[in-house]
């Protein structure tokens, strides 16, 4: 996909940065960790695991190495994420990080997430895993840069997709691209809402195939 850059490893420290700083005030790491001055380093551990695991067992794009956006995709035969695979994929460093800024409050939260993925993802298939756009670069268009390169392929495939938020805010977006609510349900132990969506392979007009 030209229009974007694929990430690797090497490539996180840097990429997780600018998710650090999309998600310091998401509604979740505020439940886990409620003062600010310690959020930003679990925005940064928690953007860290999810792009080291997605960049061993999935994909990673940015917008451009200026890392104003990016997103995360992870197939289904690799989640939920198995201790197994977490060990392999994260810096023991980083899971420590999550785990002393609040990560251990999230514990509950991600195992409902996990839940509602298994009972409601279609088989086979792409999850968003993570999409975020830093702040500065925020409605200039580039959580459409990097989600409509996927879209198409996975519209090639015949590939559903599935993303869960607990950002009401960031519904109607998903809605934009052709995702659909199929649950929307609270969090155990928090006052945040989990929304579950579910997007269909649209197939291709007749002859353009």
């Amino acid at each position: 996909m030209s229009e974007l850059v694929q990430l690797g490893r090497d490539d996180v420290a840097q990429a997780a940065e600018a998710l650090a700083a999309a998600f310091r005030d998401y509604p979740l790491l505020t439940f886990a960790c409620p003062r600010p001055e310690g959020r930003g380093q679990l925005a940064r551990a928690f953007s860290r695991i999810i792009l080291h695991y997605a960049a061993c067992y999935g994909e990673v794009y940015a917008t451009s190495r200026v890392f104003e956006g990016v997103a995360a995709w992870v197939p289904s035969s690799h989640f939920p994420m198995t201790f197994g695979k977490t060990i392999r994929s994260v810096p023991p460093s980083i899971l420590f990080a999550l785990a002393r800024h609040g990560g251990n409050r999230l514990r509950a939260a991600g195992a409902h997430l996990d839940a509602l993925q298994r009972r409601l993802a279609p088989p086979d298939h792409l999850f968003l895993f993570i999409l975020g756009v830093a702040p500065q670069f925020q409605g200039e268009g580039h959580a459409g840069r990097l989600l409509r390169p996927v879209l198409a392929r996975l519209d090639r495939e015949g590939r559903p997709c599935y993303v869960d938020t607990v950002n009401g805010k960031a519904v109607p977006m998903y809605e934009h691209f052709g995702f659909r609510i199929v649950a929307d349900s609270p969090l155990p132990g928090t006052d945040l809402t989990a929304w579950a969506l579910v997007r269909d392979p649209v197939p291709p007009l007749p002859g353009t195939r």
